[in-house]
């Protein structure tokens, strides 16, 4: 199974009822207790994909904690082929600017289209707080992966601090001249 850059494997361990997990990435085999905590947290978000019956419904709550952000767009591709292969509905809760902007390409690439709809078959959702309550809000996605109704500051201001940091890049660049 692969993962991001590397492949898991699970054997058996003699005839026991016991099993180990190896990570091979870049030549080296490892034990899962030995690699970083994000491959054993994904590690049943997988299993979940790959083994759950065809025509499930998979819920997850932040799949990306503790993963690299390249693994969380990989991530965002592994519910697009499972969905799409398997016929299984994902449901995800999640603060990745990564996994968000993945499937955002994966509509504009018509990766999330089915063969009897043009439409992307993905919906995604905001929760926004209004004092105490708590209202989800249906985000407009086209069918360029342009979202209609972005949320204020949803991802923070990532373009304008990546704005600012441009001019005063600029800026300290000419006073050097």
């Amino acid at each position: 199974m692969a993962v991001a850059d590397g492949d898991i494997t699970v054997k058996q361990i003699g005839h026991s009822s016991r099993y180990k997990i190896e990570v091979l990435k870049d030549g080296i085999t490892a034990n899962l207790r030995d690699v970083g905590i994000g491959i054993s947290q994904v590690l049943p978000v997988l299993i979940l994909a790959y083994f759950a019956p065809e025509g499930s419904v998979i819920m997850l709550e932040e799949p990306e904690i503790h993963l690299h952000p390249l693994a969380q767009s990989v991530l965002a591709e592994l519910f697009a082929e499972t969905s799409k292969e398997r016929n299984i509905q994902f449901i995800v809760e999640t603060h990745s600017e990564h996994i968000f902007r993945r499937m955002q390409t994966l509509i504009a690439q018509q990766t999330l289209v089915s063969d009897v709809n043009t439409e992307p078959d993905v919906l995604m959702y905001f929760i926004e707080r209004t004092g105490s309550q708590a209202n989800l809000r249906q985000l407009t996605v086209d069918e360029y992966g342009r979202v209609k109704n972005w949320p204020e500051n949803f991802f923070g201001d990532s373009l304008g601090e990546s704005r600012r940091q441009a001019e005063l890049m600029i800026k300290r660049l000419k006073e050097q001249q």
